[in-house]
């Protein structure tokens, strides 16, 4: 498999080989090391490594997986790089001049600027290029907003290490300057920092002038996060596109991390980081300079072999598809490999899946699940193979049909809704009608990944596409063929024709492409200039000319009306681009570039219709937004499982990553959900509760209800937009009142097919109900924390918090529903600390909130109070915990046994 980014990165594609340093020393420069202040470029130091190595990665056996092996970069280029963090008054400074309203929490110009994602950082890079008169390091076509203001994406993003100019610094570049003076202890971090950022340069500054490169806040740099290799790379920048959870590199540690805590080949935080990230805690400073002859490596390590560019944003293909739901597969026909590219990603890339097999006239499944292909191409004669396989990185659940020969599938679903294959067993030249009919077309079922038993159903190889059952169908290769009302018939008055499809939407209207001629303005055209239309009757309907400097080759229909999919070819005959042509306009939109891209077929997603309505196949269903982490996508995936679920679960736990990995459902005695997931606030719960929970799930009777003191205190929609606001299937189901009358047919469907498991989420979420498992890890020696510090308006939350508790108890006194709030427990060495748990809180705090609730238990029969923490004085040990606030597997086991019991015998 090879992974392309959206789109790739190098003018020049280097393989790994070219880019290895297999010298001995002999080309560092007789300069030497040094660092100096830049002259030119106010607050940066010029770096000079003279040939030296940065070292990326470690390996100590306590690293992470995609921090190992150690790999050495050899960096022979100076670069210059800032003294500082961009501070907020830079950044709001910057952000005025480009007519950008700025959200800002900073209570000083002077702090870090964080908040902001990576694409505000290249924003902010090439303004101040634009300022100081330098070309731009960064490219891109279109730019997305939050409601907030931040950019959730750059369409068409291009990164051109090639050009001087403001940008991000690599990975490499950031931990070579690091390395010379690397001293966690003296920068800002948990011993020292009240759990809050500080100034810039206010703690220890380097021997060479850098501050905050350990602690303060994390940084953005450029890098892709990839696999390490065990080798030497001269003047690299990282992986050339994302990884599954499209993950960048931060660097640095921040001020609630431990000084021990904070590493050089560190790469990531807590949490996945994405390129839409906005965390308190994360910021950036910015390099200077060209990369010469930069070196990038594939997903997998290895060098990249092809080069794709795509060319349409995904505004683009909404405002032509209707939908951004929409799938382009092709053949690369350098490798002859199967390639796709998923409209439904956030960030767009090619897959190429690489094997053995050639690939011809993929066609894609009804549902945009699959794609069938053929071993030959139309016009070639002799023995075919047809395949199927999954659309996804892996190729996965490839079939075989097996039969003798079969060639140029087809999907096709008739009118029970059951899904087939239409194929012929033999694709060459029917120009000889007897040899024509001598093949056959057949249809063969295709269900739950297995073909079933062939069926001939019309003598002639009509690949071109069949209508009702057979009663109609056209072929190509020489001569358009039709089969009409019983009868086989040429078309087009026996001239050559090649490249024929059928429509999709009933309207039986052929596509083809022919060998030159006249229009009918009496215009001479050549081979393939034009795109080709008739009717049923085979009458032209349509003549459409290709671009200037490029002809058709091989036309296919899209699932739309009048859209068609082709392939561009330049004057030499090589497939430069893949487009859509508009037929009502003769309009045509590039979709992908590359070498040679051939045989295309496009895919959007089917409309749904209910009640006489349309279900906006762009917003039912989706709940993950711009501001994609891989937190949120887990959560977009325990809204399938509420959807598929929600008539049979009976009890249903909501709260923050404590409940995600410390309750599991299969203990319980009745059927039940584990809703929790980190960062999951109050407000965001009860949220869901009062939208989806109570109106939906009819047989619920127990809600258990995370209320960990410590989690009270965080702001009404501190965390909220990053869920609620920014997924518009949160924002489509509220403006259809939650569905609380009648859910639409086909709604779960959509639900289904937007959020998908992978085969990680069904091991490790789905077979749980919703539980994350977490080995045994201990509580921890050490506390790593914020300091318990009181706040007037953390004490207000605190309030607000518990009266909406309150609230909801009092609110379904009369519905019979059982409510236990429970509180998880957390380390017991939080009882030497003076504060109550892992997010700091007072214990004097925590005790006032632990009597409220014990309070309301008393107050409503309906309400249980489940204090598993006691503060501190529990009796879940070492081997219950996986860190100092969160439980183990073994320990979610324990307290799930007691829920049982409790409901069980009380309740």
């Amino acid at each position: 498999m090879k992974w392309f980014a959206f789109p790739i990165t190098l003018a020049v594609v280097f393989l790994l080989g070219a880019c290895s340093d297999s010298s001995s020393g002999s080309s560092q420069t007789k300069e030497g090391f040094s660092v100096v202040a830049d002259p030119v470029h106010a607050g940066m130091l010029r770096v000079n490594p003279a040939g030296e190595f940065a070292l990326l990665g470690s390996n100590d056996s306590d690293a992470r997986p995609n921090e190992k092996p150690q790999m050495a970069v050899k960096l022979d280029y100076r670069y210059s790089l800032a003294v500082q963090e961009v501070t907020c008054g830079d950044y709001a400074a910057m952000a005025k001049r480009e007519g950008r309203e700025i959200a800002s929490s900073c209570d000083s110009d002077s702090l870090p600027v964080v908040d902001v994602t990576f694409y505000d950082a290249v924003l902010y890079a090439n303004a101040r290029s634009k300022a100081e008169g330098y070309d731009t390091v960064y490219s891109y076509v279109g730019k997305s907003f939050s409601r907030n203001n931040r950019c959730v994406h750059l369409d068409g993003l291009v990164f051109h290490h090639e050009v001087e100019g403001y940008r991000l610094p690599t990975e490499a570049e950031w931990v070579y300057a690091a390395s010379k003076g690397w001293n966690p202890a003296g920068g800002w971090n948990a011993s020292n920092s009240d759990g809050r950022m500080h100034q810039v340069c206010t703690s220890e500054v380097d021997e060479f002038g850098f501050c905050d490169l350990a602690g303060n806040v994390l940084e953005w740099v450029n890098d892709w996060l990839g696999p390490l290799k065990d080798t030497t790379i001269v003047n690299y920048i990282g992986a050339s596109q994302p990884n599954d959870l499209e993950e960048k590199v931060v660097k640095g540690g921040y001020y609630s991390n431990s000084p021990e805590g904070m590493t050089l080949y560190s790469r990531g935080s807590t949490y996945s980081v994405s390129p839409v990230s906005a965390e308190s805690y994360l910021g950036f400073r910015l390099a200077f300079g060209s990369i010469p002859d930069a070196c990038s490596s594939a997903g997998d390590g290895n060098g990249l072999e092809s080069t794709f560019f795509i060319e349409a944003p995904v505004e683009s293909i909404k405002k032509w598809m209707g939908t951004y739901r929409s799938v382009l597969a092709f053949r690369n026909h350098e490798s002859g490999n199967l390639c796709f590219l998923d409209y439904r990603k956030n960030v767009l890339n090619v897959v190429e899946i690489s094997d053995s097999i050639q690939v011809y006239h993929p066609d894609i499944s009804p549902d945009g699940s699959k794609v069938a292909f053929c071993t030959v191409p139309e016009g070639t004669g002799g023995k075919s193979s047809v395949y199927v396989r999954n659309l996804d990185a892996e190729g996965s659940r490839l079939v075989k049909l097996d039969v003798e020969s079969a060639a140029i599938p087809r999907w096709y679903v008739d009118e029970h809704q059951d899904t087939s294959i239409i194929y012929v067993d033999n694709a060459g030249d029917n120009s000889d009608e007897a040899e024509f009919l001598k093949a056959n077309t057949w249809k063969v079922p295709f269900q739950n990944g297995t073909f079933g038993k062939p069926e001939k159903i019309l003598s002639g190889a009509y690949h071109g596409g069949v209508f009702g059952e057979g009663s109609f169908a056209v072929s190509g290769s020489r001569l358009l063929r039709a089969f009409v009302e019983g009868e086989h018939k040429v078309w087009y008055d026996e001239k050559q024709a090649c490249n024929v499809s059928l429509s999709k939407d009933g309207a039986s209207k052929t596509l083809f492409l022919d060998f030159g001629g006249k229009d009918a303005s009496g215009e001479k055209y050549g081979v393939h200039d034009r795109l080709l239309v008739v009717d049923s009757s085979g009458q032209m309907i349509h003549s459409i000319p290709a671009p200037d400097g490029y002809s058709f080759d091989h036309t296919e229909w899209t699932n739309r009306e009048d859209l068609a999919v082709a392939s561009l070819t330049n004057f030499n005959g090589v497939h430069k681009t893949l487009a859509l042509v508009n037929l009502r306009d003769s309009s045509v939109m590039d979709l992908v570039s590359g070498t040679e891209v051939w045989h295309p077929c496009f895919w959007a997603k089917p409309r749904v219709a209910y009640d006489g309505d349309v279900l906006d196949v762009d917003s039912a269903g989706i709940y993950l937004g711009e501001n994609y982490d891989e937190n949120v996508r887990l959560f977009s995936l325990k809204m399938r499982m509420f959807w598929d679920l929600k008539d049979e679960v009976e009890l249903v736990a909501l709260g923050t990553s404590r409940t995600e990995k410390g309750l599991d459902p299969r203990e319980l005695s009745m059927p039940a959900l584990n809703m929790g997931r980190s960062g999951g606030e109050l407000w965001e719960n009860l949220h869901i509760l009062a939208n989806y929970v109570l109106p939906q799930m009819k047989n619920m009777k127990y809600l258990v209800l995370e209320v960990s003191p410590d989690l009270l205190q965080s702001p009404k929609n501190f965390r909220f937009e990053k869920v609620f606001d920014q997924a518009v299937g949160f924002q489509y189901d509220a403006n259809h009142d939650f569905w609380r009358d009648s859910v639409p047919r086909g709604f779960v469907d959509i639900v289904d097919e937007y959020c998908p498991y992978s085969r990680k989420d069904s091991v490790e979420m789905v077979s749980t109900r919703g539980l994350l498992e977490m080995e045994p890890e201990g509580w921890g020696s050490t506390i790593s924390s914020w300091d318990s510090v009181f706040c007037d308006e953390c004490e207000l939350s605190r309030i607000a918090s518990l009266d909406s508790i309150r609230d909801v108890v009092e609110g379904t006194k009369e519905t019979g529903l059982q409510i236990i709030a429970l509180i998880y427990p957390q380390s017991p060495l939080y009882r030497e600390s003076g504060r109550y748990g892992h997010f700091g809180l007072q214990r004097s705090v925590a005790k006032v909130t632990v009597d409220f609730l014990d309070s309301l238990a008393k107050a409503y029969p309906h309400f249980t109070l489940m204090d598993e923490n006691k503060f501190g004085d529990h009796d879940y040990g070492d081997e219950m915990a996986s860190d100092d606030g969160h439980l183990s597997k073994l320990g979610a086991i324990k307290l799930t046994r007691r829920l049982d019991s409790l409901i069980s015998y009380y309740l």
